[in-house]
């Protein structure tokens, strides 16, 4: 269920914090949680998941978000894939 309620936002600036994201996100709906994933020195990868309390926000995050800027960066967003472990 939480893969349903989630994107992926890929080309996010390396300066960029959850609280930032959160907020550029709340338009779209209420935010559970951000994710920016860092490798194993702690330095960011350049991608984030977005949780929404609601499926609704995954779409609206979906119209019109694509060409936004953040930080001065363009970014993509896709859903978020599950993860499948063997």
């Amino acid at each position: 269920e939480t893969d349903s309620r989630s994107i992926c936002v890929q080309q996010v600036d390396y300066s960029a914090t959850p609280e930032e994201l959160q907020e550029f996100f709340a338009g779209c709906g209420t935010v559970n949680r951000v994710t920016i994933l860092c490798g194993p020195g702690g330095q960011p990868k350049g991608y984030a998941y977005i949780e929404f309390a609601e499926v609704e926000a995954v779409e609206g995050s979906a119209d019109g978000w694509c060409s936004l800027e953040f930080i001065g960066d363009a970014f993509s967003l896709g859903r978020r894939r599950p993860i499948l472990l063997c």
